[in-house]
């Protein structure tokens, strides 16, 4: 009877031994197993959020927007959010219209018309800025000198001008939607007749012609 007693003990322990160790490598693999996850996402492309360094002038024009990310909720001021979203579409535009200038006037000695266009986008700007002003917007500050395109010639540079005022001339007619306040609208359509009628036709002449000559009045 002892003896029976005696085997009974020692299968339950040898048992006992087997769960807890069982139990024990079940653990491990627990601790292991979002690694399903990670195989599951192993074939996606990576998130990234570093800039491009190449961006071309008429890429920008309602497509990326590096101004944008406004704090709606926090707005107290009278603007709807789609007058908003139109300024600061507007004034990413001529931003980024400053900083592919200021490039092409560093890289080829102030060559015309960029001398001349650069100066009227730094007044745009601040036409918007002024707005931004009246309705309470905090300025963003410019996102894009050193992340626009570099151009090979001041001739490439002209017929990328001619798309992106293009583009901004068509980014005005869109954003004449956006608001019925006459003061923004007056704005808008001041700085869409300046690409459609000053700028565009000089770009126009410089990429026909092979670039303009250094500096000058227009």
């Amino acid at each position: 009877m002892k003896k029976q007693t005696f085997l009974i003990v020692l299968t339950v322990l040898i048992f006992t031994v087997l769960i807890f160790s069982a139990c024990g490598k079940t653990g491990n693999v627990g601790t292991v197993q979002p690694t399903d996850n990670n195989a599951s996402n192993a074939n996606q492309k990576p998130v990234t959020n570093s800039t491009p360094a190449n961006i071309g002038a008429k890429d920008v024009t309602g497509n990326e927007c590096r101004i944008c990310d406004f704090d709606y909720a926090s707005y107290k001021g009278d603007l709807k959010k789609e007058e908003i979203e139109g300024l600061l579409l507007a004034l990413n535009d001529e931003y980024h219209a400053l900083a592919v200038y200021d490039e092409v006037n560093k890289n080829f000695g102030d060559p015309r018309p960029f001398i001349n266009i650069r100066q009227a986008e730094e007044k745009h700007a601040a036409r918007l800025q002024e707005l931004f002003k009246t309705y309470q917007i905090p300025i963003p500050e410019n996102p894009w000198p050193g992340n626009v395109a570099r151009f090979s010639s001041v001739a490439e540079a002209c017929r990328a001008g001619v798309d992106a005022e293009i583009a901004n001339r068509d980014l005005y007619q869109n954003l004449f939607k956006s608001t019925d306040r006459e003061d923004i609208l007056t704005v808008y359509r001041a700085l869409k007749a300046a690409s459609e009628d000053n700028h565009l036709p000089a770009f126009e002449r410089c990429g026909a012609g092979g670039g303009g000559p250094k500096r000058g009045n227009k």
